[in-house]
């Protein structure tokens, strides 16, 4: 998946689109996506500041019927614009039970270096299965990465990009453990993955 530098400290573009689990919002600066988050989700908008109640009246998405023509009309960078319609192609794919790429979107997220590497290591967990936080744990150990399973639980809750980087995915030993976007949430994304991969693979 492509994931490029820190974007610049410019005011990044944004948009929702209502999805069955609710709200989200999308954030892109610099010609890639940096952050997507769900309603009352913890960080919310973080590292960037951007406050989730100016968020809700971000123009909304959600159809592709009207999307080109609102991206057009919205007065962002064209390459921001283009982000942000690759993400919410990404996300019809996904509510479709389709299994989209995450290589089709540009992703730019700002975080440390071991929570870029924690976030990377989530990327590799398949559609539709679930990894725990300490086979997570070792996969970055064997990659030379110390770590430690309470430091890759909190890079997982700080990832801030939901659903396309699949934290979701990364379950406790005995139970699914916790979720930014909260344990309905998950327990939704997974049994929607649970159903779908089948026809998705």
């Amino acid at each position: 998946m492509p994931t490029e530098s820190t974007p610049s400290s410019s005011d990044p573009a944004l948009a929702t689109y209502d999805s069955p689990i609710g709200s989200l919002t999308l954030a892109a600066r610099g010609g890639a996506l940096i952050g997507l988050w769900g309603a009352g989700q913890r960080f919310f908008g973080s590292p960037y500041g951007i406050d989730e109640a100016v968020a809700r009246s971000a123009l909304d998405l959600t159809s592709p019927v009207s999307r080109d023509v609102i991206l057009a009309e919205a007065g962002w960078g064209e390459a921001d614009a283009r982000a942000l319609g690759a993400a919410m192609s990404w996300l019809d794919g996904y509510f479709a039970g389709e299994a989209p790429s995450p290589a089709t979107v540009r992703l730019a997220p700002a975080g440390t270096d071991f929570q870029k590497r924690v976030w990377e290591a989530m990327d590799a967990i398949p559609y539709g299965a679930t990894h725990t936080y300490g086979h997570l744990t070792a996969t970055l150990r064997d990659a030379g990465v110390p770590a430690s399973a309470q430091a890759v639980g909190g890079a997982v809750g700080r990832n801030p990009l939901l659903l396309i980087r699949p934290c979701h995915r990364v379950v406790a030993a005995t139970s699914p453990g916790g979720y930014a976007a909260g344990g309905d949430v998950k327990a939704w994304l997974l049994a929607h993955e649970e159903a779908t991969a089948s026809s998705a693979n």
